[in-house]
């Protein structure tokens, strides 16, 4: 991250007066860089990420199709109009206007089976998490999303000459109780390369860290009853009380609630860190959900983060850069950010996934995981310190 520094020429009184311009620009918190920046009349969406960070995000459209993964973001001190930083994602020689769409949004969800949630025009990125084609399509395409027989199915269809390309890979769902495999009848796939970001960063922070695909509810139970597991990520079909992590068989999910994880953790100290994966997550974090869980219903040395309504159409750009915004969140905290300063600033560099509120903090807003935490908790008043493998262990020993 670049240390925060003053654009020349911008000062406090210039600063005020660019928010009074910007509050002067009326509709759905649409609003003009002034023409210092140099980026003409792109609109950008003003977001509060904190009391700190007030953040500029542009997301790149060619009028309704939106260019996955091009953007351009401006960071801002909100109490004293210092500029901290500029993020941007760019793709070069792209035309103003591409081949105009011939199948229309009536004619592309018409050519999907099930119930259809969502239809949008999207001008695909060679570095799309979500949208994996192989030669990637130069043509906009309308990416479908709808649930047939259970299973969320994201269809790619060219928007120009009707193919249909493939399919992307969906967002956990949470309307049915299934999580764990990406699809059921029959069981399949999953979502590697995110379990597989978040064990490789584990790793680096110091956390030996087990993944496993589609795992049964006594290896979950494994990791909740002990005292060495200390940081916890799950990705699965499933909403703020339950997900569903495998199969019996090759049909039925295989669902833990969070009744079960209470349970299971009951007679443990409760996790300190724990990345909620499911669609509908992080909705509620109250009694009874997952959030409340794993952290014993605590809010000191112990925090959550995760999805909301990753499913929506809210949440469909933001789930272009979840990827990126998990990546973004665990850098921060392996230099030792709390975590709800790493989910802030994962939030200033990707801000639609702040506007549309798909991802969610609760915990302690102090809390961080590096250096590396066991599971008990010692107190900053005690005569103990906290030791990865053996728990509370004395500061001193008195030999008499």
């Amino acid at each position: 991250m670049l240390a925060p520094r003053r654009l020349s020429g911008l000062s406090r009184i210039g600063f005020l007066a660019f928010v009074v311009f910007l509050l002067a620009v009326p509709a759905a918190n649409a609003v003009r860089l002034p023409a210092q920046y140099g980026e003409g009349n792109r609109p950008f969406e003003e977001i509060d990420i904190n009391e700190k960070i007030v953040v500029y995000f542009h997301q790149r459209m060619l009028g309704e199709i939106i260019v996955e993964k091009d953007y351009v973001v401006y960071q801002f001190d909100k109490a004293t109009g210092e500029f901290l930083e500029r993020k941007t994602h760019w793709r070069e020689n792209l035309p103003d206007a591409v081949r105009e769409s011939k199948i229309s949004r009536r004619l592309a969800t018409s050519m999907v089976k099930g119930d259809v949630q969502s239809a949008a025009l999207f001008l695909i990125s060679p570095e799309s998490d979500v949208f994996p084609l192989d030669p990637c399509p130069e043509n906009p395409c309308w990416i479908v999303k709808s649930v047939e027989q259970g299973n969320l199915v994201v269809t790619i269809i060219d928007a120009v000459d009707g193919w249909f390309l493939g399919n992307g890979i969906p967002p956990p769902y949470t309307g049915f109780s299934l999580t764990g495999p990406m699809y059921f009848a029959p069981c399949q796939l999953g979502w590697d390369q995110w379990s597989q970001n978040a064990e490789s960063w584990f790793d680096a922070m110091g956390y030996s860290t087990e993944q496993v695909a589609w795992p049964s509810q006594d290896k979950i139970r494994e990791h909740l009853q002990s005292w060495e597991t200390a940081v916890f990520y799950e990705i699965a079909h499933g909403g703020s009380d339950a997900f569903s992590h495998g199969c019996l068989g090759i049909n039925v999910a295989e669902t833990i609630t969070a009744g079960e994880i209470a349970a299971f953790i009951s007679e443990y100290e409760k996790m300190p860190f724990t990345f909620i994966a499911s669609c509908g997550g992080m909705c509620e974090t109250g009694s009874n959900t997952l959030s409340n869980a794993f952290r014993m219903g605590s809010t000191e040395h112990t925090a959550t983060v995760g999805y909301c309504g990753m499913a929506t159409p809210e949440c469909d750009v933001c789930w272009t850069y979840s990827l990126d915004w998990q990546d973004a969140l665990f850098s921060y905290m392996s230099l030792g950010y709390a975590v709800k300063d790493a989910f802030d600033q994962a939030n200033a560099d990707y801000p639609s996934c702040a506007s549309a509120g798909c991802m969610r903090f609760a915990g302690d807003e102090d809390f961080a995981v590096v250096p590396v935490v066991g599971r008990m908790y010692c107190g900053v008043n005690a005569n103990f310190t906290s030791d990865v493998t053996m728990g509370c262990v004395p500061l001193t020993v008195n030999f008499t």
